[in-house]
C-alpha cells in the first residue's frame, strides 16, 4: 500500500482546514448564511480508532474503502466500503478501522435546527444503523462538496450548501427505502468487552493474553473467550495481531521509527520475534515492507 500524503490546498477564508498526513479536517462555521454543517474530514490511516463519546449534533460515517466497526450505546455493527453509519445528538458511540484492508473513512458533523422536517426523518431512523450507497451517489456528492472546499471556486459557499442538502435528503431516502432485513444488524455488545475493546485500542501491545484480559477483568478465560469470539467473529488472539500488525504497518510508513524502537513499543520480546511476527503476517520483513511501500 502506497504512503498517503496529504496535498496542500487552497481554502476559502470562511472555512478552517486542519490537516496532517493521518487526516483532512474543515470547519465550517456559516453562521449566518448556513448553520447546519459544522465539520467535514477525511480519515486516512489504517490504525484509526475513536473511544467512547458523544456530541449534540448528527453525525455521518461513510467507508470509502476497508473496514471497521460502530458501537451505539453498547450495540455493535461492522461496516465495510461503501457503507453509511449515523449516530443522533447524544448517543454514546466509538468506532475503529479492523482488518488488513486500506481505510478510508469519510465523516460530517451536522445539526437540523433550522430544517426541522429533515430532522424529524433523521430522529425516526431506527436501530439499524448501517445501511449501502449502493450507486454511489453518497460519495460523488462528498467527493463534490471536498472539491468546492480544498480549490477557491467562485460561489463555493452557496454550493456547498446545496451540495449538503442534496446530501442530507439522499440518505434519508436511503434509510427510508430501506425496508427489508440488512447483513449489518446489530448485536448488543456486554459491557465487559466494550471494556477490553477500549483497553485493548488505548494501548496495542503484542504480549496481552487472554489469561491477562480475564484476571484485570475479572471474567472466567472461557467465559471471555467464548464472549469475545460470538460478539467479534474472531479470538482475541486473532483481534490483537491484527491490532499489532496494522500499528506496525502504520509505524513503518508515517514514521522513522526504527524496527528495534517499533518491535519495544508494541511490547515484543525482541526485534527477532517482531521480525519473524511481521513477515509471517505480512509477507515481507519490516525493512521490506518499509521500502517497498516508500519508495514509489
Amino acid at each position: 500500500m502506497e504512503k498517503k500524503r496529504s496535498a496542500k490546498y487552497n481554502t476559502p477564508k470562511d472555512s478552517r482546514l486542519l490537516e496532517s498526513d493521518k487526516e483532512i479536517r474543515f470547519e465550517l462555521p456559516y453562521e449566518t448564511e448556513f448553520e447546519n454543517l459544522s465539520y467535514i474530514g477525511v480519515v486516512l490511516y489504517e490504525t484509526w480508532h475513536v473511544p467512547g463519546h458523544h456530541h449534540e449534533h448528527f453525525e455521518l460515517c461513510y467507508v470509502e474503502s476497508g473496514q471497521g466497526w460502530f458501537t451505539i450505546d453498547g450495540s455493535y455493527y461492522t461496516v465495510s466500503q461503501g457503507d453509511l453509519f449515523i449516530t443522533k445528538p447524544g448517543e454514546s458511540h466509538q468506532g475503529a478501522a479492523a482488518g488488513d484492508l486500506p481505510f478510508r473513512l469519510y465523516y460530517l458533523g451536522f445539526n437540523l435546527e433550522q430544517m426541522r422536517s429533515l430532522e424529524v426523518e433523521y430522529y425516526k431512523i431506527g436501530f439499524n444503523r448501517v445501511e449501502k450507497d449502493e450507486n454511489g451517489l453518497i460519495k460523488s456528492i462528498f467527493d463534490n462538496i471536498f472539491e468546492e472546499l480544498r480549490m477557491k471556486i467562485f460561489l463555493s459557499k452557496p454550493m456547498v450548501q446545496g451540495l449538503f442538502i442534496q446530501l442530507l435528503v439522499s440518505i434519508a431516502r436511503i434509510y427510508k427505502a430501506s425496508s427489508q432485513e440488512r447483513n449489518h444488524g446489530a448485536k448488543k455488545l456486554p459491557s465487559d468487552i466494550i471494556e477490553i475493546l477500549n483497553f485493548l485500542h488505548a494501548e496495542i501491545r503484542a504480549d496481552l493474553t487472554i489469561n491477562d484480559l480475564a484476571h484485570q477483568f475479572h471474567i472466567s478465560r472461557s467465559h471471555l473467550a467464548r464472549e469475545f469470539k460470538e460478539h467479534l467473529g474472531v479470538t482475541i488472539g486473532e483481534y490483537i495481531r491484527s491490532l499489532c500488525l496494522d500499528k506496525a504497518k502504520h509505524l513503518l510508513l508515517e514514521t522513522g521509527e526504527s524496527v528495534s524502537s517499533i518491535a519495544v513499543k508494541l511490547h515484543f520480546t525482541s526485534i527477532h520475534t517482531f521480525s519473524i511476527f511481521f513477515k509471517r503476517h505480512s509477507g515481507k520483513s519490516p525493512l521490506e515492507f518499509r521500502n517497498h511501500n516508500t519508495s514509489r
